[in-house]
């Protein structure tokens, strides 16, 4: 944050604070593509505007897009000539968000994706209007059609974006013979760019399979793009050798019909929750069950690769089921030093030296609590030979004269057993496994001390700068390390990294309230905030898991009318706390639909927040941007396919959404704005410049210095 600066004099450049420089010692650059006004390619320079008075961006002349319906001719234009002749209450502008009563308008970045206006209401054949109107420009912007949408053009949206950054009123009338309806207010546009590119997850059903098609996949654009492309699939990313929950078989083997739904045991099956690497060429994410982490490239010519400075022996302790979430920092990523951060499935309070893939543990019961761990991303792991594997060996399971067989050179790609062949090599394969990756424990991985939680540790973010930690801590814990369904408690703390040795946890104040779930948190590119979600505490606290043998059983539970915990809670809400934490949070304009479809916030699924990564400071205002899903009501919303496991959570598609967030320098005081919806998400291009309309539920965003192709639409 900048506290009282006053801003750049005219024509100076604005204050840009990307990701927090610590580790940007030479070892790595954000990668800078030239600034291309209306469509960032990775740059954020700022155009000074053009004009201050009596401009003509607006032209004077009304646009007229008839969009293949009867005719508009001058009469029909000749009904709106008093600017105020309309009677409000049968029509209603979804798109912008427009400013109600003390609640402004949205707020767009300047090369934002231009402005998709979209309204309900109006007779069939109606003539609509758009009209917008500011004060420095010479004429009103008049615009009619018989569509109940409008995109303002390219060229019209960079002249007006330079120049216009004070409200813009917007009036949508529509006419019906003689009677004029219609809905005014105004949103606005900033004057600075956000930067980075967006990748998050697209899926279209709870089942994890290949075919008949790709059911989830990673798909991403450059702020300004007009469309999505493919980032990451897990056909992409044909990594064998993922083990299972006992360490044996190969990932995979405990589900039914594998063959059927194109999985090979092994090999990743899913691109789950997912974030940059700092250098945004490529991503950490989360595998399906038992949930282990992949390292892939996602940089052109090397989409699926392992990066060139990853070991196989990080690779390997990777492998390991039950990890939860991660999290990166570019204070931590530099040759010698790139580490992960995520947390780690353990089978009990205090037993900090055993790896997962323990005995103890029965096949699919998972971890009883999560703690939290770092990975070295470049640890070279000495292969654990039958000396080291000591008491971890069943010896009473074979003869005195058995001989114990070498662990193969490469552990992370060691394939299925060959049919016919038995647990015996399995078992030792486990223990080689085991004890190379306990071996490795305080110089490959290690976990973090959290003093004084006595909780489960779950969905960490790591500050910019390296030094904080902030968690989520839960009553119940959950095989993937997310805030679980069932858990009845959630609160944000923070904990020193220190090296990796962790420290004293403390509640995040206005983030770890007793009578709320607080989960997903985000540290803000400068530090200076933390965005979290938060809902109220389950009305029904012994609400049951669901299995296969207990449906249909599961979803006729009396819920309440609170009936989720901090998984996908249907009554989230986005909140924003300074990361020093304050006496109460900031709760979003964005949480709320806008009001005249008759959407709220309660029911909406507001989660998953993730801040932009960079800052802009011009002119005595400090400029944020965040992105986020929410399942409130979008063109093509669908239900999502859930399987026998999935809890009775509501299951309506979700999309992605952005909100502007201006701190005032000289008082501190916060504007928050409300949503964008990011119309562009759902229209794939494939390297054609061809596009195809896709409808998928778009979830686990992530905002960041993603190096990817420009989108080019033919």
């Amino acid at each position: 944050m900048s506290g009282g600066n006053k801003g750049p004099a005219p024509g100076e450049a604005p204050t840009i604070n990307p990701v927090a420089p610590g580790g940007l010692d030479g070892s790595f650059q954000v990668p800078e593509f030239p600034a291309v006004f209306g469509a960032n390619f990775g740059g954020t320079d700022f155009p000074s505007s053009t004009c201050r008075q009596n401009c003509s961006d607006f032209p004077a002349d009304p646009i007229i897009e008839a969009g293949g319906g009867a005719p508009i001719n001058p009469t029909d234009i000749a009904r709106f000539d008093d600017p105020e002749a309309f009677s409000a209450g049968n029509l209603c502008v979804v798109e912008p968000q427009l400013s109600n009563g003390a609640t402004p308008g949205a707020l767009f970045p300047a090369n934002w994706l231009r402005p998709r206006f979209r309204w309900q209401g109006g007779a069939n054949n109606s003539v609509y209007e758009i009209r917008l109107h500011n004060e420095i420009e010479s004429s009103d912007l008049r615009i009619y059609t018989r569509q109940t949408e409008w995109v303002m053009p390219a060229d019209l949206w960079r002249s007006v974006a330079r120049n216009v950054h004070t409200p813009i009123t917007v009036t949508v009338r529509a006419s019906s013979g003689a009677t004029l309806s219609g809905m005014r207010g105004t949103f606005q546009i900033a004057p600075v760019n956000a930067g980075g590119s967006l990748v998050f997850w697209a899926t279209t059903s709870s089942l994890v399979a290949f075919i008949p098609q790709v059911t989830s996949q990673l798909l991403g654009f450059r702020v300004g793009d007009e469309g999505v492309i493919k980032a990451l699939d897990a056909t992409d990313v044909r990594l064998g050798g993922i083990v299972g929950e006992d360490g044996i078989e190969p990932r995979g083997n405990y589900e039914a019909g594998l063959a059927e739904r194109g999985l090979t045991p092994g090999e990743v099956a899913c691109v789950g929750c997912h974030i940059s690497t700092p250098d945004g060429a490529g991503v950490v994410f989360t595998d399906n069950w038992p949930w282990n982490k992949v390292v892939s490239s996602i940089t052109q010519g090397t989409v699926g690769a392992t990066p060139a400075w990853m070991t196989d022996g990080a690779a390997l302790l990777l492998s390991q089921p039950w990890l939860g979430t991660q999290s990166m920092s570019a204070a931590h990523f530099s040759p010698g030093d790139r580490l992960l951060l995520t947390t780690y499935g353990l089978a009990a309070a205090g037993d900090a030296a055993r790896v997962p893939w323990d005995p103890r543990f029965a096949q699919g019961t998972g971890p009883t609590r999560h703690g939290l761990a770092w990975f070295d991303l470049e640890a070279e792991v000495a292969v654990a030979d039958r000396s080291e594997i000591g008491e971890f060996a069943p010896r009473n399971n074979y003869t005195d004269g058995f001989s114990y067989p070498t662990a193969p050179a490469d552990l992370q790609r060691i394939p299925p057993n060959p049919p016919g062949q038995g647990q015996l090599d399995r078992r030792m394969l486990s223990l080689f496994r085991q004890a190379t990756v306990q071996s490795a424990q305080g110089s490959g991985w290690d976990l973090i001390t959290t003093t004084g939680e006595a909780r489960s540790s779950v969905s960490p973010d790591w500050s910019n700068d390296g030094t904080r930690i902030a968690y989520v801590s839960t009553d119940v814990t959950s095989a993937d390390g997310h805030p679980d369904w069932l858990a009845n408690a959630a609160d944000i703390r923070i904990v020193p990294f220190n090296g990796g040795n962790g420290g004293r946890a403390a509640n995040l104040q206005g983030a770890s309230d007793a009578n709320f779930l607080e989960y997903y948190p985000s540290f803000s590119s400068d530090d200076a905030f933390i965005v979290f979600a938060r809902a109220p505490n389950p009305s029904n606290p012994a609400r049951t898991a669901c299995t296969p043998t207990a449906q249909p059983g599961c979803r006729n539970q009396a819920l309440g009318t609170d009936p989720d915990g901090p998984y996908y809670n249907r009554n989230g809400e986005i909140y924003i706390v300074p990361s020093q934490g304050a006496a109460q949070p900031i709760r979003l304009a964005a949480n709320d639909p806008v009001s005249c479809t008759g959407g709220t916030a309660r029911g909406s699924i507001n989660s998953w927040p993730k801040w932009s990564p960079r800052v802009v400071d011009t002119e005595g205002k400090t400029y944020y941007f965040l992105v986020f899903s929410s399942a409130r009501a979008y063109p093509g919303s669908f239900t999502i396919d859930q399987t026998d496991y999935t809890p009775p959570i509501a299951n309506t598609s979700s999309q992605l959404y952005m909100a502007s967030i201006v701190v005032d320098d000289a008082t501190g005081d916060v504007t928050t704005y409300p949503a964008i919806y990011i119309y562009n998400q759902n229209t794939l291009v494939n390297g054609n410049g061809r596009t195809q309309q896709l409808q998928i539920s778009n979830l686990t965003p992530a905002w960041d210095e993603f190096i990817l192709p420009p989108i080019v639409i033919q």
